[in-house]
């Protein structure tokens, strides 16, 4: 049998024009692969020739309400494109929960102003503008936490995380301090399924209504109180954790992200009088040994996550940036929203965002709940 190894770069053109899906699968195949495809000039590359865009979801509140706004980083328009924005969902109080960065698909909950009416949760496509109301969860405990990932792209299937928390008369039935109650919804059943109860190891809690948490390799990840790291699996709706890298096992400075489609964590230092951010990716998606990759050097504003293994994107109360790790330079990113005025909200919450315009089917079962825009 003849081997054939084909150019590293005419590998990376191919990829170049192929669609988020079919790259995400080939860096899973070949390391080389995937450090060049996490690189900023590809990324720009692929998203001009697939006719995508890339991003941040912002949102703020104001007082009861809640107001959101898309924001580029890596200055794609694709053409014929109208402004994205979640004007397409129904009236009412909707945010923002979770997110699948690398699918373009946003996982919504309505807090209808109605007394008495449990909050409707919406799946869609911002691009496309299709939306998804979902049946609702069989619980109604408080929520502490909601993840979603695509898990499949031909055909098209996702599934979400509801985390909720067991009311305190039960919890007392379990030895341990916090109890938590596993739901996950999957697109293919079209229904909510109840799993075993997490049990959180002494101490430690999941904070209610944390950051979208971190996905890769079909994992989800969230930080907890004590520096633990939460994950669940989808593929086998199991869950277990692991610690954040020893030497940072006290510091509440931690937030976790992604970093050339590996977990990370980064943390905050000073040195000489000059703040810096560590980052810390995990090697394995199944081990618990972290690497550390980066020294950043502070300019004043607080990461919010990896656009590309070269470009970090930085924001304060006053807006947002990218700025580059190899030379230094920093590019302020433009915010359009009439309600947006910097340093009058308290609490923002950024939601990475990568997408194409293809319409998906967000409901292959055909049972009236489907509600796509035209």
């Amino acid at each position: 049998m003849t081997s054939f190894d084909m150019n590293p770069d005419m590998i990376i053109e191919i990829l170049s024009h192929s669609p988020a899906s079919l790259v995400g699968k080939c860096r899973l195949l070949n390391k080389e692969c995937n450090k060049r495809t996490y690189d900023s000039s590809f990324l720009k590359l692929n998203l001009q020739r697939t006719n995508s865009v890339s991003g941040y979801f912002l949102e703020f509140s104001e007082r009861l309400m809640v107001h959101s706004a898309f924001v580029r980083d890596l200055g794609n328009i694709p053409s014929g494109s109208d402004e994205i924005s979640l004007d397409f969902l129904p009236p009412g109080r909707v945010s923002i929960k979770a997110c699948d960065a690398s699918h373009g698909i946003l996982l919504c909950v309505n807090d209808l102003p109605v007394k008495g009416r449990q909050p409707e949760y919406i799946v869609c496509k911002p691009t496309t503008k299709q939306y998804m109301i979902l049946p609702k969860p069989k619980t109604r405990y408080f929520t502490i936490a909601l993840g979603l990932m695509v898990t499949g792209s031909d055909p098209f299937r996702y599934k979400i995380l509801r985390l909720s928390q067991l009311p305190g008369n039960e919890n007392r039935r379990y030895n341990f301090t916090f109890t938590l109650v596993c739901e996950v919804f999957d697109s293919d059943s079209f229904a909510w399924k109840r799993l075993n109860n997490v049990e959180l190891p002494k101490e430690d809690l999941l904070v209610p209504r944390t950051a979208n948490p971190v996905a890769s390799y079909g994992f989800l990840h969230w930080l907890t109180t004590s520096n633990n790291v939460f994950r669940f699996c989808f593929k086998t709706n199991s869950w277990s954790f692991f610690p954040v890298p020893e030497n940072l096992a006290s510091d509440d400075s931690l937030k976790l992200t992604r970093y050339d489609g590996k977990v990370g964590v980064i943390s905050s230092r000073s040195k000489e009088g000059v703040d810096y951010q560590d980052l810390w990716v995990l090697e394995r998606s199944l081990g618990n040994s972290w690497v550390h990759v980066k020294e950043i050097k502070s300019i004043g504003l607080e990461p919010v996550g990896f656009s590309s293994n070269d470009v970090v994107t930085l924001a304060d109360l006053d807006g947002m940036c990218s700025y580059n790790l190899n030379n230094g330079k920093s590019q302020k990113l433009q915010i359009r929203a009439p309600k947006f005025f910097p340093s009058y909200y308290w609490t923002m919450s950024y939601f990475p965002f990568y997408s194409d315009y293809e319409r998906v089917e967000l409901n292959r079962r055909s049972n009236g709940l489907s509600t796509l825009s035209p």
